[in-house]
């Protein structure tokens, strides 16, 4: 859930400064720090998968949606993309309280 929160955070970081025109450097410098936290989760997404099969599906979901985030046209659809990840992390943790419950 971290790593995806952080990711999410990177890549809206770094859209937001891409739909303001910012400079090519501080672009680069965002996406930079986003591919290292895509590459956080990388990791976790596997070993939620291997260890807790019915979160297979939610994690993948969560973890496209915070994806999602890239290439955003506007201001609005990366806030509609944003809340569509958190969302679907919100999904995830859901999931994961019912798997711990059984």
């Amino acid at each position: 859930m971290a790593a995806l929160g952080d990711h999410r955070r990177a890549l809206w970081h770094r859209e937001d400064l891409r739909l303001n025109g910012a400079s090519a450097e501080a672009v680069e410098a965002a996406r930079a720090a986003s591919h290292a936290t895509r590459s956080a989760v990388t990791a976790p997404l596997v070993a939620v998968s291997v260890l807790g099969p019915s979160l297979t599906e939610p994690a993948r979901r969560a973890a496209l949606a915070a994806f999602d985030l890239r290439d955003a046209p506007d201001h609005t659809a990366l806030a509609d993309r944003r809340e569509a990840a958190i969302t679907a992390t919100g999904d995830l943790v859901a999931a994961a309280g019912r798997a711990m419950a059984r």
